[in-house]
């Protein structure tokens, strides 16, 4: 080989190589494990959150049916018309700047309000919560207990000074619960959960109370750690629920589909006008064909 025509080539294959390692590499997925996710990772909700406000418009009589995404655009711009005012309900929630959940206000009718406050330790472990009703009386709280390794164990309920509910988890070398028992009076039941090596819920089967199998839900999810397919069957392994969730690719959820097949009914849930944090601020729920609610939610966030 001519040496101008080696040194040609090795002066290519350098700058192949410069070029490779200045290429920018993509960044690695990160998946964060149920146990280690805030409020608003569970809900799919991003950026500091500081509240959150949301408005529920239920449609009476007639609505618009759902044929394609054209009849969406239509009601989005009929929505008013087609939502009742009186069959209008609202709520609020405010969060830490970690996206724990402070406070849950809910108010169902005109002037009526419920709420619940959550306390959290030093370590984000959530200690109790407190819930009150439209006269501002205390109506029920709970507490939660932990472990010496911070892995919660135990939640109880309490109206007054009596205890009407209680949870008691065992948990894994990490801190899920693997098995649940649920005691309310005299009757008990169980949950066991399975988990993946990335530490999400892949299996959640419930038992009677007297230990036979109830149903089981099977989760799957995308590259992300998002949930996209929920399936739950009966004992038997007859699928009586189906739910599917669609995104988009930078992680904004679009659609969610739910099926009850023992019911025979669907719902289609969609998604509009995402915030510059992706989060979505309008929702249409359709049920078999017909629009049954219009949701509005609005953020505020942290400054930093």
């Amino acid at each position: 080989m001519p040496k101008s025509r080696y040194q040609f080539l090795v002066f290519a294959i350098l700058l192949m190589t410069i070029a490779a390692g200045c290429r920018k590499k993509p960044e690695p997925i990160v998946i964060t494990p149920d146990i280690e996710k805030s409020h608003l990772q569970r809900n799919h909700i991003f950026g500091k959150v500081k509240t959150l406000e949301t408005e529920t418009f239920y449609v009476q009589g007639d609505s618009l049916p759902v044929k394609d995404t054209a009849d969406l655009k239509k009601l989005m711009a009929a929505c008013d018309s087609l939502c009742d005012v009186p069959d209008y309900s609202s709520s609020s929630q405010r969060y830490t700047s970690d996206g724990y959940l402070l406070e849950f206000v809910k108010h169902a009718h005109i002037g009526d309000a419920y709420s619940r406050t959550y306390t959290y330790d030093d370590k984000a472990h959530i200690t109790g919560w407190e819930e009150y009703g439209p006269d501002s009386t205390l109506i029920t709280h709970g507490i939660y207990t932990y472990d010496r390794n911070g892995f919660l164990v135990g939640e109880q309920i309490y109206q007054g000074d009596s205890l009407v509910m209680s949870f008691t988890h065992t948990t894994d070398g990490i801190g899920n619960a693997i098995r649940t028992v649920q005691k309310f009076g005299d009757l008990q039941t169980v949950t066991e959960n399975k988990f993946n090596e990335q530490g999400l819920v892949t299996q959640i089967t419930e038992y009677e109370p007297d230990g036979k199998p109830f149903k089981t839900a099977k989760i799957e999810y995308d590259n992300y750690g998002d949930e996209v397919n929920r399936c739950v069957y009966k004992a038997g392994n007859q699928m009586i629920e189906y739910t599917y969730t669609e995104y988009a690719q930078d992680g904004r959820v679009r659609k969610v589909i739910y099926e009850d097949k023992l019911h025979h009914v669907k719902e289609f849930h969609y998604f509009f006008n995402y915030d510059a944090n992706k989060n979505w601020q309008t929702e249409v729920c359709a049920i078999d064909g017909q629009i049954v609610y219009v949701k509005q939610r609005s953020f505020e966030y942290y400054d930093h």
